[in-house]
């Protein structure tokens, strides 16, 4: 079997691949040496290690980790001009994250022939348009959740957004409540303006799709109908690595 791996900003995600059918998920973070180690050490010995990063700085530790599990080095994936049932209008190609090729890849796996618009919801929030020929036309970036608040706070220390697990309105009553609010209501409006803007050139078929560890926080919050992949990005490496 194939180890899939996703190194994000924050965490590292990973499943093992037999074709393009996924088992195993997990993730960890980066907190320590043994913070993702154990979980990828199965009993399981890959056939090979193929990895996707857009945290470079983390890429030596974790060569190191596969070299001295397996004694096998990671076969690292980029973002392409053309590959994979995708063709990129960004420029330069290479400078497109390899998540979001990774995510687009993997919607058109799913949906040969439809336009989409592909949100991952991660550290950043990125909207991104793929028509119906597979033609990436572009994107927005925007924080995510948990950025827009750190950066709200180190800014402005007392308006910290409050971390119960329920849903949030536009009525806050407490300054925690009112910035959870504020974040929650205002990540899923921008999404829905973009994608409204981006099916200008995608057509009004075209499918919402989110993915990304904070797409059910706010799925809830978009009137707009959506579908939900949560290892997407894992799904179009899979197809890459094939």
């Amino acid at each position: 079997m194939r180890l899939l791996c996703d190194l994000g900003n924050t965490r590292i995600k990973w499943a093992w691949a037999e074709g393009v059918v996924l088992s195993g998920f997990g993730s960890g973070d980066y907190s320590g040496a043994d913070a993702y180690s154990a979980g990828l050490a199965g009993p399981v010995r890959p056939t090979m290690i193929a990895a996707i990063s857009v945290a470079p700085h983390r890429n030596e530790a974790f060569a190191r980790f596969c070299e001295e599990r397996w004694a096998m080095a990671p076969r690292w994936y980029q973002s392409a001009r053309a590959g994979f049932g995708v063709a990129s209008l960004y420029e330069p190609p290479a400078s497109l994250g390899v998540d979001r090729f990774a995510a687009q890849v993997g919607a058109r796996a799913r949906f040969p022939r439809a336009a989409v618009c592909v949100v991952d919801c991660g550290t950043a929030i990125t909207i991104d348009a793929v028509d119906g020929d597979g033609v990436f036309q572009g994107g927005a970036i925007l924080p995510g959740l948990s950025a827009a608040a750190e950066a709200l706070r180190a800014i402005a220390p007392r308006l910290t957004a409050s971390a119960q697990d329920r849903l949030y309105g536009a009525y806050g009553r407490t300054t925690q409540d009112a910035v959870a609010g504020g974040l929650l209501l205002g990540a899923a409006g921008a999404i829905e303006r973009l994608f409204r803007d981006q099916r200008a050139v995608l057509g009004h078929d075209a499918r919402l799709i989110l993915t990304g560890g904070d797409a059910a926080r706010l799925i809830p919050y978009l009137t707009t109908p959506c579908e939900h992949y949560a290892h997407l990005i894992l799904e179009g490496l899979a197809v890459m690595a094939s």
